[in-house]
C-alpha cells in the first residue's frame, strides 16, 4: 500500500518560537518628493493607515514583512528573543516605536531615548505607553471611574449599583461636568442591551436584573469643580436629595423646579446669586441651604416654599429679609448669621413653629415686637449685632437659651426677666452693663451665666442661691466689692462665698417665695445633685464640710442607683440612717476625713461593698457585722485610734487590700491574717509593732508590705528597705522548726 504523504500545517508566527537574528540593514533614504496618487489610492491607503494592521492567521510573508519593516530579519533566533526581552521593538512586543538595530551596529551604542506616547482607546479601555511600558487606564483598571478626563464617564458598576440603591455619590471626584448618563442613569443604552442579551442567552445569574432596579432619588454632587447643571437635571423625576456644595456654580437650570419629589437641596459654599423662579416652587421642599454663596437679597418667593423647615442663609450679603418669610409656617430652624441684616421684618413672628433663630454677627440695633410670638423658639442666637436693650420676649415660654453676647447692652430689667423664668443659658458677655438686678433669681433654672466683660463691680449675693447655677464667667469685670482671688477660684467657690454673705431669710428674696422660711434648711440643699445626674455617672458626692447631710440626696441617690457614695470631706459624727437605702446597690462606700466614733452595725448590709474608706476619723473598733462583706476586696482604717486590726476584717475572704496605717496597732495576729488567702498588700507602718513574727513571712502571696516606723530592732532597717521579697525571706529564715 502507498503511503500518503503527510500535510504541513500552515506556518504562523508565534512569540514561542524565537526570532531569526536580525542582520543589519542600511536605512533608506527619505523621500524628497512625493510620489502621484490617484484618489482611489489615496482613499485606500488613508483606510490602511486608520486601521491597525494585525497579523493574519497563517500569512508568515506578511510578518516577515513587518519585520523588516522595522529593520529586523529572520535569520538569528537568539538575538531576536533577546530584543523581545528588551522590547526593542518586535511586532507584538509593544505599539511604540524603537531604532533600527542597523543604526546601533553603525554608531555604536546609544542611551535608550524616552518613546513617544501612543494612545489605543475603546470603549472599555485605554492602553497607554509610559516610560517603555504599557499602562492601562479606563474602565479596564479595577479602581478607575472615569474613562477619560476631558469627557467623564461612569463606571458600569457605578450605574450598576446607583439603580440597585437609588443612591448615586459623586462627591469630590474633580468633576467639571456632570457626566450626562447621570443624567439618564436608569436608560438602558444599545452596548448595555447587547451585554444584557448575551448575559440571557448564557443564563448568567449574577448579572443584575433590570426589572429589579429603583429610580434614582439620592445624587451627590458636592465638592467637584461644576460651573454648571444641565437642564437635563428635570429628568430624574423622583429625585429626593440634590447635594451641590462646594462647587463653583453661578447659575441653574429653570428646569430645577420640575423636580417635585425634591424634599432637600444643598446649594451652599458656590457663587450663587440669585435661583431660578422654579426652585421657589418645589412643593415638598423640606431643607434649603444657600449659605456662603453670593445672595444681596431673597425675593418675595420665598414663601412659596409651604413645607420648609430648614433654612440657612447664612454667609452672604443680605442686608434684610422678605415679608414673605412668615409665610414659611413650618419652619424650625433659621440661620441668617455673617450677613447685613439691619432689622427683621414684623411678619418673622408668624413663623409660630420656629425653634431655633441664629442672626449672629449683623446689624441689627433692635427686634420687632412681634418676636414674642414665637412661641416654641427655644434658642435665639443674637451675638455680634448692635442691640442695646434685651429684645420683647413676653410669650416665649419655651426658651432655653438666649445669646446676647457682643452687643451694647447696658441694663437688664426686671419686668424683662419675669419673662425667661425657664431659661437655661443666659450671654451676657462683652457689654456694657454697670450692674445685675436682684430679680436674677428669677431665673430659677439657669445653669450658665456668662457676664465676662463687662463694667460690673459687684454681684447679688442672693446669686449664689440659684440651685442649678454651674457656670458663671465673671473675669474682665472691675470687681471691688469681691475679692480677686475667690474670683480665680472658679464657679463653685465665688458660689460658696457668696452663699455666706447672705444675711435675710432665703424666703425674702425674688424666686424664692414659694420655699420654707428656715435658712438653713435651704442652704444645705442647695448642693444637692440631681437625680439624672447621678442616674448617668452612677455616683453621689456630698464634700460640704457639713454636719448634716440632706435627706433629699439619699432619695435621689436611691432612687439613681448608685453605686459610688461619697461622704467624704465632711464634719459628720454618725452615719446618716439614710445611708442604708443605698445598700442594695452601692459597690464603693467613702466615709473617710469625718468625725465618725463608731458604725452601725447595718453596714453589713451592704452585701455589694467592694471599696470602704474609713480614714480619718476616730475609729477604735468596726463592728462584727462586717464580717458579712464577702465581696470586700480593699478597706482602709489608715488615721484611726485602732490598738489591733478588727476581728471582723480577718473574715474577709475576698480582702486583698487592707490599709491600717497610722494607728495604735501593737502586734501582728499572724494566724487571721494567714486566712486571707488573696492578701497582697498589707500596710502597717507608723504603729506600735514591738515583734514581728517570723512566721509573717509565710504568708507568700503578699506582695506590698510596708513596716516602717514601728519600734521594733528586727527585721533591721536595711532589710526593709530591700522590698517585701527579701522581707519576707529574712522571717521565713528566722524560723525554728520545733
Amino acid at each position: 500500500m502507498r503511503r500518503l504523504p503527510l500535510l504541513s500545517a500552515p506556518k504562523t508566527l508565534c512569540l514561542e518560537k524565537p526570532l531569526p537574528h536580525p542582520v543589519a540593514v542600511h536605512p533608506l533614504a527619505p523621500l524628497t518628493t512625493p510620489l502621484p496618487q490617484t484618489a482611489a489610492q489615496m482613499a485606500d491607503s488613508q483606510d490602511k493607515l486608520s486601521k491597525p494592521q494585525g497579523i493574519p492567521r497563517g500569512h508568515l510573508g506578511v510578518g516577515l514583512h513587518r519585520g523588516r519593516a522595522r529593520g529586523i530579519s529572520r535569520i538569528s533566533t537568539t538575538s531576536a528573543s533577546s530584543s523581545l526581552k528588551r522590547g526593542s521593538g518586535s511586532s507584538l512586543s509593544s505599539r511604540g516605536k524603537s531604532p533600527s538595530v542597523d543604526e546601533e551596529s553603525k554608531n555604536g551604542p546609544k542611551p535608550s531615548s524616552r518613546p513617544r506616547p501612543s494612545r489605543y482607546s475603546s470603549v472599555r479601555a485605554r492602553i497607554q505607553v509610559h516610560r517603555g511600558r504599557p499602562a492601562m487606564r479606563g474602565f479596564a483598571n479595577v479602581g478607575a471611574v472615569f474613562g477619560d478626563a476631558k469627557k467623564e464617564e461612569l463606571h458600569p458598576q457605578i450605574i450598576r449599583m446607583a439603580r440597585k440603591s437609588g443612591q448615586l455619590n459623586l462627591s469630590n471626584k474633580g468633576l467639571v461636568e456632570v457626566p450626562e448618563k447621570v443624567y439618564h442613569i436608569n436608560e438602558i443604552d444599545t452596548e448595555e442591551a447587547k451585554k444584557m442579551t448575551m448575559n440571557m442567552r448564557m443564563d448568567n445569574s449574577d448579572d443584575d436584573r433590570w426589572w429589579e432596579q429603583v429610580d434614582l432619588t439620592r445624587l451627590y454632587l458636592n465638592s467637584n469643580q461644576l460651573a454648571s447643571l444641565s437642564p437635563m437635571i428635570n429628568n430624574l423625576q423622583s429625585l429626593q436629595v440634590l447635594d451641590l456644595s462646594d462647587n463653583l456654580l453661578s447659575t441653574l437650570p429653570s428646569t430645577l423646579g420640575e423636580l417635585t419629589c425634591l424634599q432637600r437641596l444643598n446649594l451652599s459654599h458656590n457663587k450663587l446669586q440669585e435661583l431660578p423662579a422654579g426652585a421657589y416652587i418645589l412643593p415638598d421642599l423640606r431643607s434649603l441651604q444657600l449659605d456662603h454663596n453670593n445672595f444681596s437679597s431673597l425675593p418675595d418667593d420665598l414663601g412659596n416654599l409651604p413645607v420648609l423647615e430648614y433654612l440657612d442663609v447664612s454667609h452672604n450679603a443680605l442686608t434684610s429679609l422678605p415679608f414673605s418669610i412668615g409665610y414659611l409656617q413650618r419652619l424650625s430652624k433659621f440661620n441668617a448669621s455673617e450677613n447685613e441684616i439691619t432689622e427683621l421684618p414684623p411678619e418673622i413672628g408668624d413663623c409660630f413653629a420656629l425653634s431655633q433663630l441664629d442672626l449672629t454677627h449683623n446689624k441689627i440695633e433692635s427686634l420687632p415686637d412681634t418676636i414674642g410670638n414665637l412661641r416654641k423658639l427655644e434658642q435665639l442666637y443674637l451675638r455680634h449685632n448692635r442691640i442695646k436693650s434685651v429684645p420683647p420676649l413676653h410669650s416665649c415660654l419655651a426658651l432655653k437659651e438666649l445669646y446676647l453676647g457682643n452687643n451694647f447692652i447696658k441694663e437688664i430689667n426686671a419686668e424683662q426677666l419675669t419673662h425667661l423664668t425657664g431659661i437655661s443659658i443666659l450671654d451676657l458677655r462683652d457689654n456694657q452693663m454697670d450692674d445685675l438686678p436682684d430679680q436674677i433669681t428669677l431665673l430659677q433654672g439657669l445653669e450658665r451665666l456668662d457676664i465676662t466683660n463687662n463694667n460690673l463691680s459687684t454681684l447679688p449675693f442672693h446669686l449664689g442661691l440659684l440651685p442649678h447655677l454651674k457656670s458663671m464667667p465673671l473675669e474682665g469685670n472691675p470687681m471691688r466689692l469681691i475679692r480677686r482671688d475667690i474670683v480665680q477660684r472658679g464657679t463653685v467657690q465665688l458660689l460658696k462665698y457668696l452663699r455666706s454673705r447672705v444675711s435675710a431669710p432665703i424666703h425674702t428674696f425674688p424666686g424664692f417665695e414659694n420655699t420654707p422660711a428656715d435658712t438653713n434648711m435651704i442652704l444645705d440643699n442647695r448642693s444637692v445633685p440631681d437625680k439624672y445626674q447621678m442616674k448617668s455617672t452612677q455616683t453621689v458626692s456630698y464634700n460640704e464640710k457639713a454636719t448634716v447631710i440632706p435627706e433629699q440626696l439619699f432619695e435621689n441617690a436611691a432612687e439613681a442607683a448608685v453605686r459610688t457614695v461619697d461622704l467624704s470631706k465632711n464634719l459628720l459624727t454618725e452615719i446618716p440612717d439614710k445611708l442604708e437605702m443605698l445598700s442594695r446597690h452601692a459597690s464603693e462606700v467613702m466615709l473617710g476625713q469625718n468625725r465618725l466614733t463608731s458604725l452601725p452595725s447595718w453596714i453589713g448590709k451592704f452585701h455589694r461593698l467592694q471599696f470602704l474608706d474609713l480614714q480619718g476619723n476616730q475609729l477604735t473598733d468596726l463592728p462584727t457585722d462586717l464580717a458579712s462583706l464577702l465581696y470586700l476586696r480593699e478597706i482602709n482604717i489608715t488615721a484611726n485610734k485602732f490598738e489591733m486590726v478588727p476581728a471582723c476584717v480577718y473574715e474577709m475572704e475576698q480582702l486583698e487590700i487592707l490599709c491600717a496605717a497610722n494607728n495604735q496597732i501593737s502586734f501582728i495576729y499572724v494566724e487571721g491574717l494567714s486566712k486571707l488567702k488573696r492578701l497582697a498588700t498589707l500596710d502597717l507602718h507608723n504603729n506600735n509593732i514591738d515583734f514581728v513574727p517570723p512566721s509573717l513571712g509565710n504568708i507568700t502571696q503578699l506582695r506590698t508590705l510596708v513596716l516602717h516606723g514601728n519600734p521594733f530592732r528586727v527585721p533591721r532597717r536595711t532589710i526593709l528597705d530591700k522590698g517585701t521579697r527579701e522581707t519576707l525571706e529574712y522571717l521565713r529564715s528566722r524560723i525554728v522548726d520545733e
